[in-house]
């Protein structure tokens, strides 16, 4: 988001957070099967880290393509079966990568 400052052009603030909606904070794991194409898609252990109403965040071990398909199965009953688009991936620092996952539930809504 590019915000000016009345009668001053010279300050730009540009926002990176492209969220706006709030998110909140979630513990556990889950499956993913990230899906590129007609393949059968790769297997992969993600702990979960937050959630909003468009989207979800987890820690992955794996690097994974923005714009790969990706179905989440939560160990907890209490939260069904996630489906969605990868969006982004950026290394953690901790030898993993932070994906973002935007619902396909969340478009049906828009």
């Amino acid at each position: 988001m590019l915000t000016l400052h009345p009668g001053d052009a010279a300050h730009l603030k540009i926002d990176t957070d492209r969220r706006k909606v709030p998110r909140r904070a979630m513990q556990g794991g889950a499956m993913a099967v990230f899906s590129e194409g007609p393949g059968p898609g790769a297997l992969a252990r993600v702990d979960l880290v937050d959630a909003s109403w468009t989207g979800i965040g987890v820690r992955s071990g794996v690097r994974v393509a923005p714009g790969t398909s990706v179905s989440l199965v939560p160990d907890s009953p209490m939260w069904p079966r996630q489906t969605g688009i990868v969006v982004r991936c950026d290394p953690d620092g901790q030898g993993g990568y932070r994906v973002g996952i935007l619902s396909k539930r969340s478009k049906a809504v828009a």
